[in-house]
C-alpha cells in the first residue's frame, strides 16, 4: 500500500505517524512545498516580538528527525500541481527548480492546512504589511522588524510588543 500525504503541518504529519504507528510495512510519503514540517504555529507570534529568541524552538521536529521516529518519506521543497484521480498520480513540482515529477499512490490524503485570508483592502501590497503561516514567514516579519526599527507590531485584535 502507496500512500501520499500532501501537506506536512499538524493534520499531514499526524496522519503520516499514525498510519505507520498501525502498519510499518505501508509505504507513506508526506510532501509539502515548506522547508519546514511540524512547527509551533502558535508560536509565531512571540517569534515576531522577540518572546521565543530562535527560529529553531519552533520548530517540533525536523524532517529528518519526524522520519527516522517515524519511518516517513518527508519530501519539502515539492508542490502538488495537478492530480489525476483517475491515474492515482500527483504531479509534483520542485520549488526552487522547477523540476516536475508524478507521484503514484494507492490512497491520498490532502492535509494542506489554512491560508491566510489577504483582506480586499488598500495597502495590503505596501513594504511593512505582512501575511504570516509559517516559520519563514514570521522570520521575515521579524526581520523587517529589526531592520527598521520596530517597537510594535498588530496581528489583528492582538499586539506584541518588541523590545
Amino acid at each position: 500500500m502507496k500512500i501520499l500525504i500532501i501537506g506536512g503541518v499538524a493534520a499531514g504529519t499526524k496522519t503520516a505517524a499514525k498510519l505507520k504507528r498501525e502498519d510499518r510495512n505501508i509505504d507513506v510519503t508526506v510532501i509539502t512545498k515548506d522547508k519546514d514540517i511540524s512547527y509551533a504555529g502558535c508560536g509565531l507570534p512571540y517569534y515576531v516580538g522577540g518572546l521565543i529568541e530562535g527560529r529553531d524552538e519552533l520548530i517540533v521536529n525536523t524532517p529528518q528527525k519526524y522520519s527516522a521516529l517515524t519511518g516517513v518519506e518527508v519530501r519539502t521543497g515539492k508542490e502538488a500541481v495537478a492530480l489525476d484521480a483517475e491515474k492515482k498520480q500527483v504531479t509534483v513540482q520542485d520549488v526552487q527548480t522547477g523540476e516536475k515529477e508524478v507521484c503514484s499512490y494507492d490512497r491520498l490524503v490532502v492535509a494542506v492546512g489554512a491560508s491566510p485570508a489577504i483582506l480586499p483592502i488598500e495597502g495590503k501590497e505596501l513594504a511593512g504589511v505582512f501575511k504570516m503561516r509559517t516559520p519563514d514567514d514570521a522570520e521575515g516579519i521579524r526581520t523587517y522588524a529589526e531592520q527598521n526599527n520596530v517597537k510594535k507590531s498588530g496581528c489583528d485584535r492582538s499586539w506584541f510588543h518588541r523590545t
